[in-house]
């Protein structure tokens, strides 16, 4: 005998750890202004509502480095005060592999922080199967 499983209901609010090939979907779902620091490099086609932070060790000018986290969160403050609306994280495998698994989750954490305190901004983490469950479970603790 065959028995149906109820369906699993989808939450109401959108979980802020989205699958990294979600990301451009995430990036034109809504017109509000958004902060994306990210490994991609820069490129014209980003769209005009997105500000772009480049995470890299590149010697260009508008990279910063992974491990100048202090400069990050201080772009992150400056952009939610000038009205960004949402911070998506798309480098969290690199800056775990630059900084330490506890050095990028409490990054994280203050991240989140950051976009509650400023008008209760968005906030997302994009990852991959690289990150193994116990880490996936603790970065819902942070974020959720």
């Amino acid at each position: 005998m065959h028995v149906a499983l109820p369906l699993r209901r989808k939450r109401d609010v959108q979980t802020p750890i989205i699958d990294y090939r979600e990301l451009d979907r995430l990036l034109t779902q809504d017109s509000y202004k958004k902060l994306l620091i990210t490994r991609r490099p820069i490129v014209n086609s980003t769209p005009s509502d997105v500000v772009l932070i480049w995470v890299s060790k590149a010697g260009h000018p508008r990279a910063i480095k992974p491990t100048d986290l202090h400069i990050l969160e201080s772009i992150v403050w400056k952009e939610l005060q000038n009205g960004t609306k949402s911070v998506i994280l798309d480098a969290l495998e690199y800056l775990i592999i630059e900084n330490g698994l506890e050095s990028a989750l409490r990054f994280v954490g203050k991240l989140r922080d950051i976009a509650i305190l400023n008008g209760g901004a968005k906030f997302y983490v994009t990852v991959s199967e690289g990150i193994d469950e116990k880490t996936r479970a603790m970065l819902r603790r942070i974020v959720e």
